[in-house]
């Protein structure tokens, strides 16, 4: 019976076990959709279909500047339809980070232009 060739301290290192790169996680802070209105930035990112006590919602990563550090970034919750096909696009066209202007009508409808 060979023996084991390292000594197992019990940790997940010791195992190789290390972070799941796939992950993404957006631990910056959260701007409101009504506060970005009229207003120009980048979308760095998104979340699909995260559960909310809302509903279904989508996340986006966003910084007012490009070259802004990541502390800066902020993330938005929204359930525009509109937004969500838009993000969805991106991702597909694999065109992240995209400049956009966020935009509302007479109904409360977000949009991005």
């Amino acid at each position: 019976m060979a023996e084991d060739l390292f000594t197992d301290d019990g940790s997940l290192a010791c195992l190789g076990i290390t972070k799941n790169e796939r992950d993404k996680k957006f631990t910056c802070k959260e701007e409101q959709q009504s506060n970005l209105v009229n207003k120009t930035f980048w979308v760095m990112d998104y979340f699909a279909g995260v559960q909310s006590k809302f509903g279904e919602r989508y996340i986006f990563k966003i910084k007012f500047n490009l070259e802004d550090p990541e502390d800066a970034a902020r993330k938005v919750w929204t359930g525009s339809s509109d937004i969500q096909f838009i993000l969805d696009k991106l991702a597909e066209l694999g065109k992240f980070p995209r400049r956009v202007t966020l935009r509302k009508d007479g109904r409360n409808h977000y949009f991005f232009e």
